[in-house]
C-alpha cells in the first residue's frame, strides 16, 4: 500500500509520513525486480488468490490518486516494467483538481499497462454515511470513472480503512470483485477478498527493511497484532 511518491508539498504536510521519496521508490522497484516478483493487475490478483497461485507476486496499490502519481510513480514503473492499480477518488480527478491525475492522465497510466480503481466519490468515512449517500460513494464512483474511462472499475478501496459489514456488503453488491482495507499484513485468503490486507510502505523502508514486508515474520507480527486489536474491539 503506497500514497504518495516524492517530497511532501510543504513542511507542515499532515500526510508526510505517507510520502516515499522518489529514490526509496526506485529502489525498492529495483528490489522487485532482483526478488523475481511479479506485479499483478487486480484481476490477476482475485485469479490467484482464489487458485492459491499467487507464488511470488505483489499487487502494488496507490490510495488517493495524487498527481504524484502520474509525474512521479509512473515513470518509474514504466521503466521498471512494473504494473500497480492507482485507486482514484473520482470527484477530484473528474472534477478537474489540479493536485490529482486527470482522465487523460489515468488513460496513459491503462495505456502503460496500470490499472485504475475506485476510493469512492469524495473520499468519506463511508461506515457514518446513510444507505443513500453509501450507495453514491461505492456504485456512482464506479459508474463515474467507468463513463470516463471507458473501462471496468472493478476493485476499490475504503478511505480511511472505515468499514462495517453494512459497508461491505455494498461494495460486494455494487458488483465489485476485491476491496483493500488499511488492516497490514502480507497475506490473505478467498475469504478476505471484499476486506484484503496489505503491507504499508512509509519512508525509510529500504533494504531488508523492505525486504521484510515479504516475510513470514511481517505476516506472523501483524497477524498477531490484529487479533490483539480484534479482541480489545469486542471487549468494548
Amino acid at each position: 500500500m503506497y500514497h504518495y511518491v516524492g517530497s511532501p508539498q510543504s513542511s507542515g504536510d499532515p500526510h508526510a509520513a505517507l510520502w516515499v521519496p522518489r529514490e526509496e521508490f526506485a529502489g525498492q522497484l529495483a528490489t522487485l525486480r532482483a526478488m523475481k516478483i511479479r506485479t499483478l493487475s487486480p484481476e490477476e490478483y482475485g485469479a490467484g488468490l482464489s487458485a492459491g497461485t499467487l507464488g511470488r507476486s505483489v499487487w502494488l496499490t496507490f490510495d488517493d490518486g495524487q498527481i504524484d502519481n502520474y509525474s512521479v510513480a509512473l515513470p518509474l514503473l514504466a521503466e521498471a516494467g512494473l504494473r500497480a492499480t492507482f485507486f482514484i477518488i473520482a470527484a477530484r480527478s473528474l472534477g478537474g483538481d489540479a493536485n490529482y491525475v486527470s482522465v487523460s492522465q489515468m488513460k496513459e497510466m491503462i495505456s502503460a499497462g496500470m490499472s485504475i480503481g475506485s476510493h469512492t466519490v469524495t473520499h468519506p468515512r463511508l461506515a457514518r454515511l446513510d444507505d443513500a449517500a453509501l450507495r453514491e460513494e461505492i456504485l456512482g464512483s464506479r459508474k463515474r470513472l467507468e463513463d470516463a474511462l471507458g473501462i471496468a472499475i472493478t476493485s476499490f478501496c475504503y478511505p480511511y480503512g472505515n468499514l462495517d459489514d453494512r459497508v461491505v456488503a455494498m461494495v460486494e453488491e455494487a458488483g465489485y470483485a476485491l476491496a483493500t482495507s488499511t488492516v497490514r499484513d502480507n497475506r490473505n485468503t478467498p475469504a478476505d477478498r471484499f476486506r484484503l490486507r496489505r503491507a504499508m510502505v512509509q519512508p525509510g523502508r529500504t533494504g531488508l527493511r523492505f525486504r521484510y514486508l515479504f516475510s513470514t515474520l511481517y505476516h506472523l507480527v501483524h497477524a498477531r497484532k490484529n487479533r490483539n486489536r480484534w479482541r480489545k474491539s469486542a471487549a468494548r
